[in-house]
């Protein structure tokens, strides 16, 4: 039990999510399972659709998956296949359609395998930041917005795209929140509890989330006020996501002495900074086009937002946490420790999987890590 009511309340509520989409799903709704924080989900609110993240942060289901990918790719690619080839993820069985998206060579050939054990929806995803791209997007996300119609039967009216985008941008302020008050010293919440909360998200329904989370920065704000928290060397997580099941990285890092304040990556930042700023579809469009993904060509609005991130939650140092075979992050890993190292910010590098064979390893460097900043 966490001494956080609010936790409490999202884990009990994620005990009882498996039910509550299935009723859901027996009134009519459907369901669309995510991969990726590129999917605009007010789009599926507004047409009465349920936006739910997909399992893929465990090894127990690799094995299964490695009789049809190779082993030398992510885990999260893996693991992901695996829960559908096994039938073993409550929200893969229950998604009518499965969006994926071009993030990646990996999770691209790997779509190709999954569209025959479930519908798929594929979004092209450009990889520059250019008006002709910025096109490109936005004709992607009128393509979505028409499958998400058809497939729901109902149409997304101006005013249920309005609503939706406000719920969105209320839930994003209310993380973002978060962030503000983790970057208080002593900081109000563990690391390993901030990520299940982020993790746990993309998971439930959005209009239970709301509630929670109002109640969550009440408590962050009190213990804030009593000076109440956790203290040791202030770290920001930087790169692949960390999906639900997957907290090895933070785990171990406040195992030995640190304290996790932030974590730029998909399950954290990039999940709901930036507003949509208006209510038409181009607004939406853009809003999602800003995510500054490894994926990216020339990413330096990632770089510099990693340095941002840095002052704002007090850090002292970055670990850059990459998943084994995740050549899109870890190639970028370079450019960020040049990048970090000339404005003097500690920065140590990670390749893991979801194992626990290198765990001992790990610590021993994370702890060193953490003793010489």
């Amino acid at each position: 039990m966490s001494d956080l009511n609010a936790i409490n309340e999202l884990n009990e509520a994620f005990a009882n999510r498996k039910d509550q989409l299935y009723k859901q799903k027996e009134e009519g709704r459907k369901v669309f399972g995510l991969f990726c924080s590129f999917v605009p989900t007010e789009l599926i609110l507004a047409a009465n659709g349920i936006p739910v993240g997909l399992c893929g942060g465990k090894d127990t289901t690799i094995p299964a998956a490695e009789e049809d990918l190779p082993r030398n790719i992510c885990p999260l690619i893996k693991s992901s296949y695996g829960f559908k080839k096994t039938k073993s993820c409550p929200y893969f069985e229950a998604a009518d359609v499965v969006i994926g998206e071009t993030t990646c060579d990996g999770k691209k050939k790997m779509f190709e395998l999954m569209e025959k054990m479930v519908p798929m929806h594929i979004m092209q995803l450009p990889h520059f930041r250019d008006e002709r791209s910025a096109k490109l997007w936005l004709n992607e996300v009128e393509d979505l917005k028409k499958m998400i119609e058809e497939t729901t039967g109902n149409e997304i009216t101006e005013e249920k795209l309005k609503e939706a985008i406000d719920k969105v941008n209320e839930m994003r302020k209310l993380l973002y929140k978060t962030y503000e008050l983790r970057a208080k010293t002593p900081t109000p919440i563990k690391g390993t509890e901030a990520l299940k909360l982020f993790q746990l998200a993309y998971l439930l329904d959005i209009d239970t989330l709301i509630p929670i989370f109002e109640k969550l920065v009440k408590e962050l704000e009190e213990k804030v006020e009593k000076g109440e928290g956790y203290e040791g060397k202030r770290i920001l997580i930087s790169g692949c996501p960390m999906v639900a099941g997957n907290t090895k990285i933070v785990d171990l890092i406040e195992e030995v002495g640190g304290v996790v304040v932030g974590e730029e990556s998909c399950t954290g930042t990039r999940q709901f900074e930036n507003l949509v700023e208006g209510y038409d579809l181009e607004k939406l469009a853009e809003r999602y086009f800003k995510i500054p993904c490894a994926c990216v060509f020339k990413n330096d609005d990632r770089i510099k937002r990693i340095k941002e991130l840095v002052k704002e939650q007090n850090a002292d140092g970055v670990v850059y946490y990459t998943l084994q075979y995740c050549h899109t992050f870890n190639v970028e890993g370079a450019r960020v420790e040049e990048e970090l190292k000339k404005e003097g910010i500690p920065i140590i590098r990670i390749e893991t999987d979801y194992s626990e064979s290198d765990k001992e390893q790990l610590k021993t460097r994370l702890e060193a890590f953490i003793e010489m900043i």
